[in-house]
């Protein structure tokens, strides 16, 4: 397969003469003959590229010819960048020669002539095939989107057998019960594509399975097998603090530790190793579970599932022909009418056929004929070459092919790019985004960064209704319900990975002596942590001088490396132990993204400076700003003309503010915020906080401090609101004044902590006298969660009066499920008639480390148990009550 990365290098170079690339070229080599010669040569060039890129599915000298061809569409690009930063320095510095000729154009010629030549002589290619599809503006379907196939395609029958054999008090789950050494291992096994682990998550987020086990535990294994790795996910769950440990004895005796007593359901996913002395030593600490513990493992091989010991096997068969038209129908038609689902039925039986009964088949097909709309298109793809290649049935990379080559250029190369993850990584959308930004991978008709960010989520939503991602997770908070993170299956991951031809190079540091490691022919690295290794030894990355991404997660940075990275554009040293940031990063003059999170930094280099824009409030067009910290200086006027900020922002605030800077801030005007915090400290606060008033468009707010500011009940768009005193007061004040949020139209989620309040009144609720003889009241509408913490000072609930009580006209709180008190020792009772109001809608009660209460409400001994015993699920201080076989989850999912 061609180089992704190709058309969309050439599309900036060679569109037009008259385009304004030919101007940047006569600008950089001073030659404006020269700068013609070039562009027309790699005009026509791309021409041929579209039907080269197809035969180099096949063909590996068609791909060794692109391969060369996408070396020198690098070289000029990185030309073009060093012009343009040599352009914006001559401006700064008013320096007449900083914008230096290039003397390479010779060079690029002879390259470019000898490609051309070579095309000629062998291959010939077909000029314009393709190209109108590659040259047209990519567009978006908004009448379309994602469809997480996991929810579509359901294996009932093997489901069922599996849940039975992971409940059976039998180890062996056959019925009898048979001596089995060690904790009873289940295997799915099945070919590359199945479904087998989409099976596993049926089966690991089954109710009855989640009812039987107290603990249970989700591992990608895939290859190598690493014990440690493994171990280290189990303690995530089990004994968080002991994770960090990397001596494997030690570790597996946490393991031990952290199990032991307790049923457990371990699943080890993908796992291919057949060395049976690699798998030993983890599973001689699993043995000290509870014995209805089980181990559940997916496995393509036979081999791996003999050697685990497994004690049922579970064989995968290919799905039928009508139930792959089935998953396959489901994405195809997603949003069309009856009409449309039916002309190409026939047609569609048969492309289902081909399919082999593998449901990732079937899902890529779907996601490829969700695009065609006519029984002609239908018809192209059933009689398409890729369906006689012997590979189909191996590895599915002509189906996926054909999706791909479907794709826009640009989205292709966003795609390949995805090969810099590793296997089964999640990925999160808004940092994809980013990189894909860094990388000049969008295009977009407007110049601003926030036009350039909604191409990159059209680009992602393409990707995933075509089902090159999975595993969806989307906003917790329900901000805008977008798509936080990710996967790829790793069958598509190995598919990006052969596109990318060596361009994305992931590397990890191993066990033993000094590694040395070369990144000649790659452009994106990613240095991975052995778990098992001790970084004593020298660790050195060799020719990195062509590298635009470098990730490194190791707890040591490679000998040098910062020195070499002359074209870097992302650079990400997260979670490398560092303390201080080497002072060669100041020279990274390209660098566009930079990630130097989970690091314990003192203090950063001053050559860090020099990568920032000068002028901070005249970035107009910005709009992420994680955090803006004001230590006593006027600078909150900054942000008076960044109107594009958006998405999430804290605002911290500590010392003496000007309250008309802090009005100057305008966060009215920023209507893209959706998630503010705001933490003032010093003097002023009320007014300061006053003057902060953000746009009525905010969706969360985190709010530090009391009382409330005014504004709060103009965010009629507000959905989850946080109020945090910030520490916990040594004393109460008699009343807490409330606004009426119980006005706030949509708000669903209510959390107050360390408020020092002793009582909490009508206004709470915001009910007067006046409002509760009218007609129709409704008081927190949409509210489904509301927490109290760490109210120590809190004694008095104020209830509702029996008359409101009985009043229909009034609803209060309709829809709250979730009602949470922690910490809370001196509240006395709960305000029963209010619980008795929305009975019929509160479905959890959660009460920690409040002593009157579990006093009062407890089901064998409290006096006052009856007034709570309606509600579903009760549980004070981790002890169920009323409902033992529920545990609740404190933030449970609320829908």
């Amino acid at each position: 397969m061609a180089d992704v990365c190709v058309s969309v290098v050439l599309k900036r170079l060679a569109p037009s003469i008259e385009d304004g690339i030919r101007k940047e070229i006569t600008l950089l080599l001073n030659a404006d003959k020269e700068a013609q010669s070039l562009s027309q040569k790699l005009k026509k060039i791309h021409e041929v590229l579209a039907d080269a890129e197809r035969k180099g599915v096949e063909d590996p000298r068609v791909k060794s010819w692109l391969h060369k061809l996408q070396n020198i569409a690098y070289d000029i690009d990185d030309a073009l960048d060093e012009w343009e930063l040599a352009n914006i320095r001559q401006k700064l510095l008013q320096d007449d020669d900083a914008a230096n000729s290039n003397s390479d154009i010779d060079s690029w010629r002879r390259r470019l002539d000898s490609i051309a030549q070579e095309n000629e002589n062998e291959f010939n290619f077909i000029p314009n095939l393709g190209r109108a599809a590659d040259s047209k503006k990519f567009k978006s379907n908004p009448s379309k989107s994602f469809v997480d196939v996991s929810k579509i395609h359901s294996r009932d029958h093997d489901k069922k057998t599996l849940v039975t054999k992971l409940l059976s008090k039998s180890r062996s789950g056959q019925g009898d019960d048979v001596h089995v050494d060690g904790v009873p291992v289940i295997s799915i096994v099945g070919t590359g594509g199945m479904g087998k682990t989409a099976l596993g998550q049926l089966v690991f987020n089954d109710d009855q399975v989640k009812n039987q086990f107290k603990l249970k535990i989700w591992v990608c294994v895939s290859d190598p097998f690493d014990e440690i790795k493994i171990a280290k996910a189990i303690l995530e769950d089990t004994d968080r603090a002991s994770s960090s440990l990397s001596e494997p004895q030690t570790l597996l005796k946490a393991v031990e530790k952290s199990i032991s007593g307790q049923k457990f359901l371990l699943v080890l996913d993908d796992v291919w190793e057949e060395d049976d002395s690699k798998w030993e030593s983890l599973k001689e600490c699993l043995k000290s579970g509870d014995p209805g513990s089980r181990i559940l493992v997916t496995t393509r091989k036979t081999r791996v599932a003999q050697i685990m010991g497994t004690t049922y096997r579970h064989t995968l068969e290919p799905l039928s022909d009508s139930y792959c038209w089935s998953v396959l129908s489901q994405l195809a038609f997603q949003g069309r009418g009856v009409t449309d689902r039916e002309m190409p039925k026939e047609t569609g039986m048969e492309i289902a056929k081909k399919c082999k009964g593998l449901p990732l088949a079937a899902k890529t097909i779907g996601g490829l004929l969700l695009f065609k709309t006519s029984i002609q298109e239908w018809q192209e793809i059933l009689d398409s070459k890729m369906w006689k290649l012997e590979k189909v049935r191996k590895d599915l990379f002509p189906l996926l092919t054909l999706s791909y080559n479907e794709l826009h250029p640009a989205v292709k190369r966003c795609f390949s790019y995805c090969a810099i993850f590793p296997k089964d990584e999640w990925i999160y959308v808004d940092k994809l985004i980013r990189m894909w930004m860094a990388q000049g991978f969008l295009s977009s008709s407007g110049s601003s960064g926030r036009e350039l960010e909604r191409t990159g989520y059209d680009y992602f939503g393409d990707l995933a209704m075509r089902s090159f991602f999975q595993d969806f997770e989307k906003d917790r908070e329900k901000v805008d319900n977008r798509i936080v993170r990710c996967k790829m299956h790793d069958i598509v991951h190995d598919f990006a990975q052969f596109l990318t031809n060596d361009e994305c190079l992931i590397v990890e540091r191993i066990k033993g002596g000094a590694q040395i490691v070369s990144a000649h022919d790659a452009r994106h690295l990613n240095i991975l942590q052995d778990e098992r290794t001790s970084d004593s030894k020298p660790f050195s990355i060799l020719r990195t001088e062509n590298l635009r991404s470098c990730f490194c997660q190791t707890n040591e940075i490679p000998v040098n490396l910062l020195n070499s990275l002359k074209k870097v554009r992302s650079l990400s040293l997260r979670k490398c132990k560092l303390e201080d940031v080497p002072e060669e990063i100041g020279d990274l003059i390209g660098l566009r993204y930079l990630d130097l999170g989970q690091n314990p930094l003192k203090h950063l280099p001053e050559t860090i400076y020099d990568l920032f824009p000068q002028g901070f409030e005249k970035l107009t067009n910005l709009r992420t700003l994680r955090s803006f910290c004001v230590r006593g200086s006027n600078k909150l006027e900054w942000l008076k003309e960044l109107n594009q900020l958006g998405g999430s922002v804290r605002i911290e605030i500590d010392g003496n503010v000007d309250v008309v800077d802090a009005k100057k801030a305008d966060l009215k005007s920023k209507k893209f915020i959706l998630k503010l915090t705001l933490d003032v400290r010093g003097a002023q606060v009320q007014v300061i906080e006053e003057a902060l008033q953000p746009h009525s468009n905010l969706q969360i707010l985190y709010f530090q401090g009391q009382p409330l500011p005014k504004w709060i009940l103009n965010l009629t768009n507000l959905r989850r609101l946080t109020l945090d005193n910030g520490i916990i007061q040594k004393s109460g004040v008699a009343s807490y004044s409330w606004p009426p949020l119980g006005k706030l139209p949509l708000l669903e989620y209510l959390e107050v902590e360390k408020l020092a309040m002793r009582h909490i009144g009508y206004d709470f609720l915001g009910i007067t006298a006046a409002s509760s003889e009218s007609l129709s009241l409704s008081i927190y509408p949409e509210l489904k969660t509301l927490i109290f913490r760490e109210c120590r000072w809190w004694e008095e609930w104020e209830d509702i009066s029996e008359e409101e009580e009985n009043n229909t006209s009034i609803s209060i709180l309709p829809r709250l499920k979730l009602l949470e008190l922690h910490g809370c020792p001196a509240l006395i009772h709960l305000p029963h008639r209010l619980v008795r109001k929305v009975s019929s809608s509160i479905q959890h009660l959660f009460v920690m480390r409040c002593m009157f209460l579990k006093t009062r409400y407890n089901e064998k001994t409290g006096p006052d148990w009856t007034k709570v015993s309606h509600i579903p699920r009760v549980e004070f201080d981790s002890e169920s009550a009323g409902h033992p076989t529920w545990k609740l989850l404190a933030r449970a999912v609320l829908d």
